[in-house]
């Protein structure tokens, strides 16, 4: 199976990286905002790394940067044809989980962040139709989510 793992830089790709066994014996490939402090990460779970652009914080370059990373990530997706998408958050999840979803039939999957404890995240409400499977880690957080969002316990 292909996964295709999507993490932001700080405690967003930490926390993926820790969820990295559940997908042992699996192709994994990581997606992330092409920042300098994350082109030296180095894994051995993870089969290849792709940066996707980031146009800026604000406005223009903020929008430019998105449809940019539209066609970023149907290149991606058409190439690597994951299997199933995961996700820890943050935006950068929003745009290939329903590409994923919609082209590939791909199973998505979203762990709410651990920061996370009494409102959900801005990915979160986002990304939760179309994922197969939806986990937080505080059980406070289910009021705000579907039927299909389980409680995961404190898994970092």
């Amino acid at each position: 199976m292909r996964v295709l793992c999507i993490a932001a830089a700080g405690g967003h790709i930490e926390q993926a990286i820790e969820c990295l066994d559940a997908f042992k014996g699996h192709e994994v490939v990581l997606a992330h905002y092409d920042w300098p402090t994350l082109r030296d990460l180095e894994d051995p779970r993870i089969a290849r790394r792709v940066g996707i652009f980031l146009g800026g914080d604000a406005g223009v370059r903020l929008l430019l940067g998105t449809v940019l990373s539209v066609f970023q990530w149907l290149w991606l997706l058409a190439r690597f044809r994951p299997h199933a998408i995961f996700s820890t958050g943050a935006e950068i999840a929003i745009v290939p989980f329903w590409l994923g979803r919609i082209f590939l039939r791909a199973r998505c999957i979203f762990l709410e962040t651990a920061s996370r404890t009494e409102r959900p995240s801005g990915t979160g409400p986002l990304v939760y139709p179309v994922c197969s499977a939806f986990f937080v880690q505080s059980e406070a957080l289910l009021k705000h989510y579907g039927p299909r969002a389980r409680y995961a316990g404190r898994l970092l």
